[in-house]
């Protein structure tokens, strides 16, 4: 098996819906694990129980009217559990990390999107 360091990577696949991101990712971590590397695969929201519980609300017709700062809540909440959950200990192990969308989709969903614009999504 190939060497790794012992620091892991992150990287964040970023896109239009439909654009192929799932895809190229998917792509990408067979690769990696074909060349015997440690690979994570994972998506925003989602990712963890609280985020697909997340997700599945964001989706979900019936909260269309939630207002654009509870929605930013949402995503933070369950971007914290994600890192702490998911992330952190990945790279910790050495692990590299492929998420489906992360910090680049809420400045443009929540941000703007929903017109919160820069300052509370990036704070």
């Amino acid at each position: 098996m190939p060497s790794h360091s012992h620091r892991g990577k992150f990287i964040t696949f970023e896109g239009l819906d439909g654009t192929g991101k799932s895809t190229q990712m998917e792509k990408l971590a067979r690769k990696l694990r074909a060349e015997g590397l440690p690979v994570v695969v994972t998506r925003e929201p989602g990712g963890t129980a609280m985020g697909e519980k997340v997700r599945h609300l964001l989706l979900d017709t019936s909260t269309a009217k939630l207002s654009p700062l509870a929605e930013l809540a949402l995503m933070f909440a369950s971007r914290a559990q994600h890192i702490q959950e998911i992330i952190q200990p990945a790279l910790a192990e050495g692990r590299l990390v492929l998420c489906d969308r992360f910090t680049d989709s809420t400045e443009a969903y929540q941000g703007g999107g929903r017109k919160l614009g820069s300052g509370p999504v990036t704070a």
